[in-house]
C-alpha cells in the first residue's frame, strides 16, 4: 500500500518544493495510535520532529488534513479522491519506497465493506 504525505492546499508547505524531514519538525502530524503502521512509517520517514496529534482513524486524519489542522501520511488509495478533487495536495517530500502489507483474517473477509477495502488497496 503506497503512502503519501498530504496537506490542505492552503498549508504553507503545499507550495514548497523539495521538502526535507527537517522542514516538517514544527508541523502537526495527524496520526492514529502508536501501534498503527502509518505512525511507525512516519517515525521511520520523518523522525521524531513533527508533533504527533492523535486524530483517530484514516477518515478523521484525512478530514482534519483537508481542514488544515495538520499534515498526514496516509495510504494513497485513502486520499485519491481528495487529491483528485483538490481538497488535499501531495507534499513534495521524497519518500522512500515504503509499502505496507495488509493482513486480514480469512474468516473476516465476508464482513460488509471488507472486499471494497481490499480491492481499493490493491489498485495502483
Amino acid at each position: 500500500v503506497p503512502l503519501v504525505l498530504v496537506s490542505a492546499p492552503a498549508h504553507p508547505l503545499a507550495a514548497r518544493a523539495a521538502l526535507t524531514p527537517d522542514d516538517l519538525k514544527h508541523e502537526r502530524l495527524l496520526v492514529n495510535v502508536p501501534e498503527c503502521s502509518f505512525w511507525m512509517a512516519g517515525n521511520k520517514i520523518l523522525g521524531p520532529g513533527p508533533k504527533r496529534i492523535k486524530a483517530g482513524g484514516v477518515p478523521v486524519m484525512r478530514a482534519w488534513a483537508e481542514h488544515g489542522l495538520g499534515i498526514s501520511l496516509l495510504p494513497r488509495f485513502a486520499v485519491a479522491d481528495s487529491l483528485r478533487s483538490g481538497a488535499l495536495v501531495r507534499l513534495d517530500l521524497p519518500l522512500p519506497d515504503l509499502s505496507l502489507r495488509l493482513v486480514w483474517r480469512e474468516d473476516r473477509e465476508s464482513l460488509p465493506g471488507m472486499r471494497d477495502v481490499l480491492y481499493a488497496a490493491a489498485r495502483p
